[in-house]
């Protein structure tokens, strides 16, 4: 299992990076018997002030120190910031940061870049975590993320057209293609998958993952495409 080694690794890594307390190891790292190739490495990292941490240099320097990050989600509240990430290789750490007080206040990006890099690294971590509950049988919670992909695809098209329009309030619509609604292929089918329901959760997946990629590659904001790493990932995920 890679997540011992992984999990010391990234103490060290976020200790020359960030003003720290402590390190708590928390999750499957802490019984043994209940640790498999899905388990995540989760750590609450206390930090020794309340300055808002740069999210943006701790993933650059993840991504520079372990394998290329698939997708992220952050999640942040007033006196924490909460970063789900998965790598390429499929490592995926649940990482808490706690402030001893409130943060304090920092302007916010607002761009329209930054708000589609928002929806579409959400959307490629999400993707992630679909193998996982695949592998670990749970197809309600695949199937929900899956139908989740397609929101996101969506909410990447409605960003579209705030920035068009300049505006987030729109009385009337303009009959707009939604096109993931018809992107879903028919009869997919896994060889590594026996059941029909994880095929058809796969179906969703992927499609709109090759969807994803057709509509960033539109906006022309830099981004590469990812279904071919996600089958990597699923081989990698889904084989025994």
């Amino acid at each position: 299992m890679w997540q011992k080694d992984a999990a010391d690794k990234m103490s060290s890594l976020l200790s020359e990076l960030l003003k720290i307390d402590k390190i708590i190891i928390g999750g499957s790292l802490n019984n043994p018997a209940e640790l498999d190739k899905y388990s995540d490495v989760d750590m609450e990292v206390l930090l020794s002030d309340n300055a808002p941490i740069n999210i943006k240099t701790v993933l650059s320097a993840i991504s520079k120190n372990f394998t290329t990050i698939f997708g992220y989600e952050i999640i942040s509240h007033s006196r924490k910031d909460a970063i789900r990430i998965c790598c390429e290789n499929g490592m995926r750490f649940d990482l808490i940061f706690r402030y001893p007080t409130d943060k304090k206040p920092k302007k916010e990006d607002d761009s329209f870049a930054s708000k589609i890099d928002a929806v579409v690294n959400q959307f490629w971590f999400f993707a992630s975590m679909i193998l996982l509950k695949l592998g670990r049988k749970d197809n309600l919670i695949a199937a929900h993320l899956a139908f989740e992909l397609c929101q996101l695809i969506i909410v990447i098209q409605m960003l579209q057209r705030d920035d068009a329009k300049g505006t987030n309030i729109h009385r009337f619509g303009d009959g707009e293609q939604v096109a993931v609604l018809h992107h879903s292929p028919k009869g997919f089918h896994h060889p590594i998958l026996t059941c029909k329901t994880a095929n058809e959760i796969l179906s969703v997946l992927f499609s709109a993952a090759a969807h994803m990629d057709e509509i960033l590659d539109t906006l022309n904001l830099g981004y590469d495409e990812k279904s071919d790493a996600l089958n990597k990932m699923a081989e990698n995920l889904l084989n025994g």
